[in-house]
């Protein structure tokens, strides 16, 4: 369920939320303008805290699809070796991309076997299975992998060299993205230098003499 919708849903059952508490705990409709005004308290702090859910909640998709979409991203290369391997062999795409499902346990194989068991029933078409999958991973690369292979069972076009070609431009990319990462690791120490390890070498350096100037005065 999205986030926002989830906020929504809950700020529009805050009150009703409250109501039900004061039904519950039997101070409804007793104890007169106090009573009300604690409802009314205890509604607001309901609002309050389940506005905070929504920002949160936010996050965590957002931090779940990052994720997601990362280990996906590094499984790829793996999945394009095996159907490069499994064509090279003599099997079909559908053949190869079985075994790689059937080897490897991971996201990326599960949710490829799903696809594929949505064209062999044919439910939809292999080219908008692959399509869906990339969209719901997000992973640009596996776009261009759907788009690949598409074309080339359409076409009738060798696959296996084109998949191993695309297997070593995404190993490029990742090399290239760890390397920028690495050169990132510098930058990001001289915040914790500059806020904690040097205020401390200087009160350990000047602490002593300014104690030996001020007994001397």
């Amino acid at each position: 369920m999205d986030a926002a919708l989830l906020g929504s849903g809950a700020l529009a059952s805050a009150s009703t939320f409250a109501l039900a508490y004061a039904l519950v705990s039997g101070d409804f409709g007793r104890g007169g303008e106090k009573d009300e005004g604690s409802l009314s308290t205890f509604a607001a702090d309901v609002e309050r805290r389940l506005r905070a859910i929504g920002p949160i909640a936010e996050l965590e998709r957002r931090g779940r699809d990052a994720a997601r979409k990362g280990t996906c991203l590094r499984d790829l290369p793996s999945l394009l070796d095996v159907v490069t391997l499994g064509l090279s062999s003599g099997l079909s795409f559908d053949a190869a991309l079985a075994l790689y499902c059937e080897r490897y346990d991971n996201e990326l194989a599960a949710s490829f076997a799903e696809a594929m068991l949505s064209w062999q029933v044919g439910a939809e078409s292999r080219a908008e299975a692959l399509g869906r999958l990339a969209g719901e991973l997000g992973v640009d690369a596996l776009a261009s992998f759907a788009s690949t292979v598409t074309q080339a069972l359409e076409f009738g076009s060798p696959l296996a060299s084109a998949l191993e070609a695309q297997a070593q431009a995404i190993r490029e990319e990742q090399r290239s993205q760890l390397e920028e990462e690495i050169e990132k690791v510098p930058v990001k120490m001289l915040i914790p230098l500059g806020t904690l390890i040097v205020p401390a070498m200087l009160i350990s350096i000047l602490g002593p003499l300014l104690g030996a100037s001020l007994s001397l005065s």
